[in-house]
């Protein structure tokens, strides 16, 4: 599904814009058989202040203050499905992974080079990003991306670093094509539990933030590596097709593919303590003068398909696949103190059928069976389905989705041992339904999104930060409204989420979620796009999630309200060439107006700061 840019988005009159249209290509994967989804190259003009990976994530997030922080969305349909080490979801806007990827198509080397910066002098977060894109020919293109993040934090013990690294690569021949991606993904942080009295925030003194304390010294460390390589065959027709009665010419058509895919995780976590911290933490249960708490999951994936091609009926244009799959999975858990290593393994089959060429209609309906191994009985049905057409001269965009999945528990629920937690469970499977629609009408800036999901018998994290099984039914119910208003070079973005948990005690949402961006958009002097703007959000209170640090799990909690309170920044971004950049004022209205600005239960945002951006594309 191709990205509609809005006029506002790219001016006609920037030949630097139209110049990386023009010779830069860009998609993502959406599956496991590397189905293409294009995007629109990064060139935007608009709102380049919020191109970091916790404003991209969802408007509204629990996080703990500083870029790198382990993260969950506020808002319940941007969180992404639970992975199986459970520890992996919290970092997951962070990584580089095949499901984030870009892959390219240029006809000229791209490179881009990223710098964030923000915060106090010896505080500051900092990101440098680079990216390299080449064709070797016309079929064959290769690119690498390096990013560093190391951001310090505004309060004691929250500095986080962190480098990940990406190769990728795409063959695009007539029989033959192939689409290849790997990264290795560390992130260290330090733990420090949250502040350790309110009244440093709420109260009338106002204390510098680096002098706030806070409850223990910790740190955690995640890795993940990643290799995803899928492969394609075809046995095709060539046929006439005629241009004009004394003119014809042939093209081959795909009849049948044969593809494989391969896909490795290799992901590791681990929390250490110096001293350890028996006054935060309700037990302890190892007798070592420090903690060493570690985990670990290594996954590999081989999917075998063959597909009918869609392009092969003339008439009845479909795309039908059958693919058989081997998972096995090798886990490190401790026992006690002892660390050991575990093995299991799913084998599973699976169809779909697709139609994605054309405007009017496409869809994609999808089944997958496990049949055999730890997992046997899992059942997962996908559908989606999408509509573009015309109508009283505007576009209308249609999309209606859902999914069934029938899920055995992590592992990890079910069992685990480290200083400070342990549990040894036997959950039963969950069931988790979801259905959705999207109206959109691009040319009016209007988008609406409602979903509704049933969960049952899901698994949560309790009061005291301990997995649970709820056995009943949970329903999540909400609509996402976007609605843009111009006049003249002023443009106010609008987004309201309004959501409703039917069981706040295992599910907590706060009910509304708001996200105003008000500001002024222009070409200077016939190079210069300018813009500059005030942008707020704002969620209503609720007792949010804590976050627990040994764990890096997010828990329900009843102790704290959050929310109710505007987070608003000014900025300016400037758009010249090939080159974008922007300045902020983050959280501005700490300056000026009391309030308890917490992102959950004992972590503050970052206080009253400044940021400054930018990035440099070469396409030569």
């Amino acid at each position: 599904m191709l990205l509609l840019l809005s006029p506002v988005l790219l001016s006609e009159n920037d030949p630097a814009s139209v110049e990386v249209i023009q010779s830069v290509k860009t998609w993502q994967v959406v599956d496991k058989f590397a189905t293409v989804d294009s995007i629109a190259p990064d060139t935007a003009h608009l709102n380049f202040q919020d191109a970091n990976h916790i404003d991209r994530f969802s408007i509204s997030n629990a996080y703990r203050g500083n870029l790198g922080s382990p993260i969950q969305p506020k808002v319940y349909f941007d969180r992404p499905l639970k992975h199986d080490f459970i520890f992996a979801d919290a970092y997951y806007p962070y990584m580089a992974q095949v499901e984030s990827a870009t892959f390219f198509n240029t006809t000229k080397p791209f490179t881009s080079l990223y710098y964030l910066s923000g915060g106090t002098h010896y505080y500051k977060d900092e990101q440098i990003r680079f990216l390299f894109s080449a064709n070797a020919n016309k079929k064959l293109n290769l690119g690498f991306t390096l990013d560093y993040l190391y951001a310090r934090g505004e309060y004691t013990n929250l500095g986080t670093k962190r480098f990940a690294g990406s190769a990728f690569g795409t063959y695009d021949g007539v029989k033959y094509k192939a689409t290849g991606f790997a990264s290795s993904n560390n992130i260290n942080n330090y733990e420090n539990g949250g502040i350790s009295d309110t009244t440093y925030i709420s109260g009338p003194i106002v204390y510098p933030s680096y002098n706030i304390p806070v409850n223990i010294t910790g740190y955690a460390n995640y890795i993940h590596n990643q290799f995803f390589y899928n492969h394609q065959y075809n046995i095709g027709i060539t046929r006439l097709i005629e241009i004009t009665p004394d003119s014809v010419v042939s093209e081959y058509v795909p009849v049948t593919v044969f593809g494989h895919t391969v896909r490795l995780d290799d992901m590791r976590k681990r929390y250490y303590e110096p001293n350890v911290e028996k006054d935060f933490y309700e037990n302890t249960y190892l007798p070592f003068a420090f903690t060493n708490d570690s985990a670990a999951y290594f996954a590999v994936k081989n999917t075998l398909s063959v597909s009918m091609a869609e392009e092969f009926n003339k008439w009845l244009k479909f795309g039908l696949t059958a693919y058989v799959e081997n998972e096995v999975v090798r886990y490190g858990v401790k026992e006690d103190s002892i660390y050991t290593h575990k093995n299991y393994l799913n084998n599973r089959v699976g169809g779909i059928l697709s139609k994605n060429k054309g405007e009017l209609l496409k869809y994609n309906f999808s089944g997958e069976l496990t049949f055999l191994g730890r997992n046997i009985g899992d059942l997962v049905l996908d559908a989606n389905l999408n509509s573009k057409f015309n109508l009283l001269k505007q576009s209308i965009n249609l999309q209606a989705y859902g999914f069934m999945k029938s899920i055995k528990p992590s592992v990890f629920y079910n069992f685990y041992h480290s200083n400070h937690f342990k549990w040894e469970n036997s959950f039963s499977k969950s069931y988790h339904t979801r259905i959705g629609g999207k109206f959109a009408i691009p040319t009016l800036y209007f988008n609406f999104d409602v979903s509704v999901e049933n969960l049952t018998n899901p698994i949560y994290f309790n009061k005291k930060a301990l997995p649970n099984q709820y056995g009943g039914n949970v329903q999540i119910l909400a609509g996402n409204l976007k609605q843009d208003f111009h006049v003249g070079s002023f443009t106010l973005e609008n987004q309201a989420v309004y959501q409703l948990s039917s069981n706040q005690s295992v599910i907590p949402l706060p009910t509304v979620v708001l996200y105003h961006n008000l500001y002024y958009h222009g070409l200077w002097f016939e190079v210069l796009s300018m813009q500059m703007g005030v942008d707020v959000r704002y969620h209503t209170a609720y007792y949010a999630p804590s976050y627990m640090p040994a764990t890096g799990q997010f828990h329900v909690q009843d102790r704290m309200k959050i929310g109710n309170y505007p987070v608003m920044n000014i900025y300016l971004n400037a758009h010249l060439k090939r080159t974008r950049f922007f300045i902020q004022g983050y959280h501005i209205n700490q300056l000026f107006m009391k309030g308890n600005y917490y992102s959950m239960p004992f972590y503050p945002i970052n206080p009253a700061t400044f940021k400054m951006g930018l990035t440099w594309n070469f396409y030569d």
